[in-house]
């Protein structure tokens, strides 16, 4: 049996037509990605998404340096704090008389001049005594030295009962601070930076999910899928628990969404790219550029939860801190009065 030649050929031409309707299709999808990529790219005003331009090399020392002051303030504390328990069996200073006197005396005025700081914060009649950042400066460096040159006013021992009471009651409001710095560097850019604002993050947030959606205007259902968990995410917590229970589930559900991105992504461009003639290296650059935009978007999620975390945390250590600091100044007040009166 002979087949149609004129049938055949029909059915090699539409089949052929269907391929190049698909080709074309796969080629304006591609092109249409790129266009949006592009003019997201502009709307932000970054080469990539969410990522600055490098500084220079002096720039980048001159910043690492700067960072590391804290960290080395802190191991040069550690060390004073090691050698003075040490030594404390040698005596060197004595709490009675002397240099290890002179040293209660400076330490207790660095501990009562940490008032100055929210003093200076609330009151605009002391502008006079300085800037609110040198005097928040001082007020961090005065809360470890002052402790510091107690501890070895008291040569690292415990002494009396008024006087044990001033020294826990110095010693736990020194953790306190400790913990107050750390939660003061999540809210704020930087140890001497602005208050980070929540409408601020929120306004990045949304630039990039912008910017998602123009990355995965190819994966419609994954896309779904991340805006939805965004919505999820940034709903009002009811408390501080369940704000950190939720810091714990967005870290683990931000690596699945990630890799479910990177699995879809790579499909669709995949199928796209074989139809539009797309070499292997070209769609690879592209998978890991919205697997790495996906990453860092949620990320950028991330610390928006953390924010509202930490902002709440901030707050009742504030109420926690200032009754501990009170606590101390009257330790100190019948300490001073149970040495020197009686």
């Amino acid at each position: 049996m002979t087949r149609n030649p004129i049938k055949t050929s029909s059915l090699d031409y539409e089949m052929l037509k269907r391929n190049k309707r698909e080709q074309r299709a796969a080629k304006d999808a591609l092109i249409t990605e790129k266009i949006l990529i592009e003019q997201a790219q502009e709307e932000s005003g970054s080469a990539s998404f969410g990522k600055m331009v490098k500084p220079g090399i002096f720039a980048r020392i001159t910043g690492f340096v700067w960072r590391m002051v804290p960290q080395i303030f802190g191991l040069v504390t550690l060390v004073a704090i090691f050698v003075g328990f040490r030594l404390r069996e040698f005596e060197y200073f004595t709490a009675e008389e002397g240099v290890g006197y002179a040293l209660g005396i400076i330490g207790g005025s660095m501990m009562l001049a940490l008032l100055l700081y929210p003093l200076r914060k609330r009151f605009r009649l002391l502008r006079f005594i300085g800037d609110v950042r040198a005097w928040f400066g001082i007020h961090m460096v005065f809360g470890v030295l002052g402790p510091l040159l107690i501890l070895y006013h008291a040569n690292f021992s415990l002494g009396s009962t008024n006087s044990n009471v001033a020294l826990f009651s110095m010693l736990i409001v020194s953790a306190s601070g400790i913990v107050g710095r750390y939660i003061y560097t999540k809210i704020h850019h930087g140890l001497y930076g602005k208050k980070i604002g929540l409408s601020q993050l929120k306004a990045k947030l949304d630039s990039n999910q912008q910017e998602m959606s123009a990355l995965l205007h190819l994966s419609p259902a994954v896309k779904a899928d991340l805006f939805g968990f965004v919505d999820h995410v940034l709903s009002p917590t009811r408390g501080l628990l369940h704000s950190w229970a939720r810091i714990l589930s967005v870290g683990i559900r931000s690596r699945f969404m990630v890799r479910k991105i990177k699995k879809s992504v790579r499909r669709e461009l995949k199928r796209n790219a074989e139809m539009a003639g797309c070499s292997r290296k070209e769609l690879r650059a592209r998978v890991n550029l919205i697997v790495q935009e996906s990453d860092h978007f949620l990320k950028r999620l991330r610390k928006v939860v953390e924010f509202d975390f930490y902002e709440r945390m901030f707050a009742l250590w504030h109420v926690l801190h200032l009754p501990l600091f009170f606590m101390l100044v009257i330790a100190a007040i019948v300490h001073i009065i149970a040495v020197h009166w009686y």
